[in-house]
């Protein structure tokens, strides 16, 4: 009865709280945010931080507003000039190589692969055209094949991007992975006009770019709203301030979301278990998340020790934005997300694993996450983006049209309430909301597909044993958690605390291997990659032919990474004993 009298109390209290959501007050608070373009690292963004510091100590957050060295870079002007066809319009891209005049003949090669573009001999010594966003998978192929520099198609609109796959600002070692060729996108007018002239016969081009990259002073805002009380543990509430253009949506709107969980959860302080921490990056944009980055590698022991989760907001409330079906969770979240989304839509909530993109400066280190953009475009739909598979942010994403009137206020109200299902588990359980045997699962299975994959030629029979085994001890954890669940205000503190350690013990083991491929203290590039990514080649190792000498080398890679997470694994159970 005491259990279920406090279950009662915190869902009555969450109840409230989703009602007390105020849509003008956040349309009111990203209008204000979002009104200078706000550079990383720039006066206009600094403006900002100071703004959202003093709302945050309004709202009786404990504030603190730092800065830090961060590699940023700022796209200047670019020109496109095509011999028999005059200038096209133009952007470049933080982090290209910058040219004061570039010149080459044009090679066509549409929306061709990654690997495929490596592996052109055309493209040696040539400007290449792409279909697509630039990103810094396809410029780290065309560089591979020796192309001079990269002219992309990038859609109905210009869309601003960064080319870097290095992830944060750059150490020594990153320096050799920065990209070295020029980069200009132009839009899907002018590269259909482009391939007109080109099946008139060859073309060359000259390109003009300026790049400003460099460090620079980045700001770092950190609020704090805990109970006096509590375990020490926190939830990380992230997003990022930088913008291209004005950036309504992106980010001015997560922003103002930011916001609006503190003003609800502040004056809730006695019934919190856990803090809740706010971070407010910069270097997201034009730094490749070098402000998230740096407080991965400055916080490594105390996020390690206490954050729980990561939740991560970026770009919501959009105009038309009614997907809310794919927004990420590791498996261990996944069910607090489909019950945080699912009073808000007739979809079902299907959920993505965490990619390497966004803020997930904290994955390697074994920080579950939790959301990233919760609600999207329809896929085909009207305000389709149309530079991914699905729908994307809205054609407006990463353009000049990101404005204020690119929002729906009764959007941005929902997007902020599923924000707040979600913490309010987190901050005011006993129990964490969280289900071990959900990530001992994901592991299994992954580990199974890499193992049909690599088609005998790897074997993963041990950690297989390990994860069976976890899956089990891992039921038996999320049933002694439940059951504490149930005794409520009853339950044995020391017990409570047990559980949510072994929790977060099988979370940072296995999250040095499930979604990162050098954890925990290190970096992946920001480049695409699937559950277990240091496995990611068991498919190619099955799929060589037999006799070739690279089925051995690639087994002594893999049969290492094997070890590696047969370790994570063995560290789990541990943990559950």
């Amino acid at each position: 009865m005491l259990r279920l009298l406090r279950a009662k109390g915190l869902q009555d209290i969450l109840d409230r709280l989703c009602l007390q959501v105020d849509a003008q007050r956040l349309m009111s608070f990203t209008d204000e945010l979002s009104r200078e373009v706000r550079l990383s690292g720039s006066e206009e963004e600094e403006r900002a931080f100071r703004r959202i510091a003093v709302r945050l100590e309004e709202m009786g957050a404990t504030v603190r507003l730092s800065h830090h060295p961060g590699y940023v870079s700022w796209p200047g002007p670019a020109r496109l000039e095509v011999s028999g066809l005059g200038l096209i319009p133009c952007i470049t891209h933080a982090m290209a190589a910058p040219t004061a005049g570039l010149f080459g003949e044009i090679l066509d090669l549409g929306r061709i692969a990654p690997d495929a573009l490596a592996a052109s001999a055309d493209a040696s010594g040539r400007i290449v055209l792409l279909d697509g966003v630039a990103n810094p998978q396809r410029v780290k192929a065309a560089e591979a094949a020796g192309a001079t520099a990269e002219i992309f198609v990038s859609g109905v609109r210009r869309h601003e991007m960064i080319v870097s796959p290095v992830w944060g600002s750059p150490g020594q070692k990153d320096l050799a992975r920065l990209p070295k060729t020029p980069s200009v996108s132009i839009d899907l007018a002018a590269g259909e006009a482009l391939r007109r002239h080109l099946g008139s016969g060859p073309a060359s081009a000259r390109i003009e770019t300026e790049v400003d990259t460099r460090w620079r002073l980045l700001p770092l805002l950190e609020a704090e709203i805990g109970p006096a009380d509590g375990d020490g543990t926190f939830v990380l509430l992230s997003g990022h301030v930088d913008s291209w253009h004005l950036g309504s949506m992106d980010n001015g709107s997560a922003n103002a979301l930011m916001l609006e969980m503190a003003r609800l959860l502040a004056p809730q302080r006695e019934s919190l278990r856990r803090g809740l921490r706010l971070c407010f990056w910069s270097g997201h944009s034009h730094g490749r998340y070098a402000g998230s980055a740096r407080y991965a590698d400055q916080h490594f022991f105390e996020l390690r020790e206490r954050c729980v989760v990561h939740v991560n907001v970026d770009s919501p409330g959009g105009r038309g934005a009614t997907d809310l079906s794919q927004a990420i969770a590791s498996a261990e979240l996944f069910q607090l997300a489909r019950d945080a989304v699912r009073p808000e839509t007739d979809v079902p909530y299907v959920g993505t694993p965490p990619l390497r993109a966004g803020d997930e400066s904290f994955l390697g280190m074994g920080v579950p996450a939790l959301f990233m953009e919760v609600s999207e475009q329809p896929p085909g739909g009207e305000g389709s983006s149309g530079v991914s598979a699905g729908g994307g942010l809205g054609w407006w994403w990463h353009t000049p049209e990101d404005t204020l009137d690119k929002l729906d206020p009764d959007f941005l109200a929902r997007d902020a309430r599923i924000y707040l299902r979600a913490l309010w588990p987190l901050l005011a359980d006993a129990v964490l909301p969280m289900q071990a045997e959900a990530a001992a699962r994901e592991m299994l299975l992954a580990l199974e597909t890499r193992a049909r994959a690599a088609r005998g030629r790897l074997d993963l029979d041990l950690p297989i044993r390990l994860a069976e085994r976890l899956v089990g001890r891992a039921e038996a954890l999320d049933a002694k958690g439940e059951g504490l669940r149930w005794m409520g205000e009853a339950a044995p503190p020391g017990a409570v605390r047990r559980v949510n350690r072994r929790i977060l013990a099988l979370t940072r083991a296995l999250g040095q291997v499930r979604y990162a491929r050098q954890g925990p203290s290190q970096q992946d590039p920001a480049l695409a990659q699937e559950l277990l990514p240091g496995l990611d080649r068991a498919q190619e190792l099955g799929s060589l032919r037999e006799g070739d000498a690279m089925i051995l080398h690639l087994q002594v890679d893999l049969g290492r990474e094997r070890n590696r997470i047969a370790l994570a694994l063995a560290q789990a159970l541990d943990a559950l004993r």
